[in-house]
């Protein structure tokens, strides 16, 4: 039999199959405009439909604009100029789907447990406010924009395992729902809600408000306590970066720094995930404030020091949730998962 004959190959291509991201034909500039114009008719579209079968329960407890309102804030002209305010800043963040939808329940929330607690709305109407708001938004922004590297899990990240830990997120929507009940099932029994409900709006029954209890707040909020943990906690995990991949730090010199280096070591000198958790809780806070003030100005017999002190309840409570998160999000540095 002849010997077998060995034949050199060349070393074997290794062939991809990525594929390069298709770049949107869509100019940049009008991706913006684009949003608020598919908002407004998702929005209108929806508010069409569902009042054939909801009765006017918010229209009976809203202020009817006069002539010298237009320039107030809860004028038609002030809420369309939120509303766009409000999808431009969404956009520069950089927010996907998820993230606008977060942010939209939770800058709600607090109308939401206005109306259903104080107002006698039903929770049918209020669910479908929240849920028109929700997709109005949500819907433009998916089809303009993809997934951002929190939610894309084709995005290698150090704690993607705590993202898709099904415990690590119940728990901490739970720990967020916690403290909303907590606050608001304080602020009912020392009477701080009604000091601002009572004496600066024109509140039709205190019947439900006296009837509350923890389960029935779990049954108002548990969807901010969701939205919370989706907004505050992922995006301050997601940004942590891998061990060893920090870039070096140059060393602070008090004698040699400038003013603004100062200041920054001595006031922003936090970690990338303490600092992303900060950012968050400011912005969140910061439409939430706005918001509900605006929309409790719209409310029959409502007054600008009820609204301010309503809405900063709300804004404590998120406070709370993200001092929690700070805390619970903070893995070890020399921690790698398996």
């Amino acid at each position: 039999m002849a010997p077998t004959k060995l034949t050199d190959r060349a070393e074997p291509a290794v062939v991809t199959h990525t594929h390069t991201p298709v770049r949107s034909r869509l100019p940049s500039v009008l991706r913006v405009p684009i949003l608020v114009v598919l908002n407004l008719c998702i929005n209108t579209a929806l508010w069409s439909f569902v009042s054939n079968f909801l009765p006017p329960e918010l229209g009976a407890v809203s202020k009817v604009p006069h002539e010298d309102d237009l320039v107030s804030v809860y004028s038609p002209a002030a809420r369309l100029g939120m509303r766009i305010l409000t999808i431009w800043m969404t956009w520069y963040f950089n927010y996907d789907f998820f993230d606008v939808s977060a942010l939209t329940v939770l800058t709600h929330a607090p109308y939401a447990y206005l109306l259903t607690t104080y107002y006698d709305i039903s929770t049918l109407t209020v669910a479908a406010h929240m849920n028109i708001e929700v997709l109005s938004i949500a819907l433009p922004t998916y089809l303009l924009r993809p997934r951002s590297v929190v939610h894309n899990a084709n995005v290698s990240l150090r704690n993607r395992f705590l993202l898709n830990s099904f415990q690590v997120q119940l728990s901490n929507s739970l720990l967020a729902t916690g403290v909303y009940v907590v606050v608001l099932w304080a602020g009912l029994k020392t009477g701080v809600l009604n000091l601002f409900l009572v004496q600066f709006f024109d509140i039709p029954t205190l019947e439900y408000a006296h009837l509350e209890t923890p389960v029935s707040i779990i049954g108002k909020i548990f969807t901010a306590g969701y939205a919370a943990k989706e907004f505050l906690l992922n995006p301050s995990m997601a940004a942590q970066p891998p061990s060893g991949t920090a870039t070096p730090a140059q060393t602070f010199d008090p004698s040699t720094a400038t003013l603004p280096q100062t200041v920054k070591q001595n006031v922003w000198n936090f970690s990338k995930r303490t600092r992303t958790l900060i950012q968050q809780t400011g912005i969140l806070n910061a439409f939430l404030f706005v918001n509900t003030v605006q929309r409790c100005m719209a409310l029959n017999g409502a007054e600008v020091t009820g609204a301010v002190g309503y809405a900063s309840v709300w804004v404590v409570a998120n406070a709370v949730i993200a001092l929690w998160y700070g805390w619970v999000g903070d893995t070890s540095a020399d921690y790698e998962p398996l």
